[in-house]
């Protein structure tokens, strides 16, 4: 009867483990996906020293849960933050091959496809960019990450293959998002920016002067392009710059 009890005891106890485990995997791989936001944003703030804590996390992570897509997607971004440019893209196909319709994960690969495309004069591979950044759109609308590739990646590309219509639609949404942010100050000056080059000029002017209104870093170039823009046209250089500029910082950064 003893050793009955005893076993049953045993049963009892390892089974009252595995379940903890099963729930302390089911947290752990949330808070794996939450701190892999934080450090993105840690990153996008200067201390890049985490990286190599950042990537190591989401190796064991991916290592742990081999086919959890998240995972794989969250691991693709870190190793581009590290420059690991072929893990990168690596970690996001391996995402798209358990889940084909995952957003982001297109975005971000059809990201890279589009820079690697314009970089080497291959209109094939960057036609198949944009064609992922416009299917992850279609798929999930309000997804920031997907606006915010195909908005700013699309803008950077060569005129004969840029889509102004869905640039402007991108940077319409991203405003709504950012509004009353610093961020989404330089986001309207950028719509402004597209209005201007698409002889719109009067909404450029709209979109710098609501810029000029606010308290943030970005009246200042705000008040410059009204003033180009009254003397003939915003230089072409200044656009560029600020172009490049969001695509390098806030791309990477922003999740869903």
């Amino acid at each position: 009867m003893r050793h009955r009890i005893e076993r049953f005891t045993v049963a009892v106890v390892v089974s009252a483990c595995l379940v903890a485990v099963v729930h302390a995997t089911g947290a752990t791989t949330a808070d794996v996906l939450r701190r892999a936001m934080a450090y993105q944003y840690q990153i996008r703030g200067g201390q890049t020293d985490i990286v190599p804590e950042y990537v190591a996390m989401l190796e064991e992570a991916t290592k742990n849960e081999p086919e959890n897509a998240e995972l794989w997607y969250a691991m693709g971004i870190a190793y581009l933050a590290k420059g690991a440019i072929l893990k990168g893209p690596a970690a996001l196909d391996r995402a798209l091959q358990l889940n084909p319709d995952y957003p982001e994960a297109l975005a971000v690969r059809g990201g890279i496809r589009t820079m690697m495309g314009s970089f080497m004069q291959a209109p094939e591979l960057t036609a198949r960019g944009v064609a992922e950044m416009n299917r992850a759109i279609a798929i999930a609308p309000a997804s920031r990450r997907a606006r915010l590739a195909r908005a700013f990646l699309g803008s950077n590309l060569p005129d004969a293959m840029r889509n102004r219509t869905a640039e402007a639609e991108d940077l319409d949404f991203l405003i709504t998002v950012a509004k009353g942010t610093r961020a989404g100050d330089y986001i309207r000056i950028m719509r402004g920016d597209l209005a201007a080059e698409t002889g719109s000029r009067e909404l450029a002017r709209e979109q710098y002067e609501m810029v000029v209104k606010s308290a943030s870093p970005a009246s200042t170039e705000a008040t410059s392009r009204l003033a180009a823009l009254a003397d003939g046209g915003v230089p072409a250089a200044d656009v560029k710059k600020l172009r490049q500029q969001a695509g390098a910082n806030c791309v990477m950064c922003h999740g869903k």
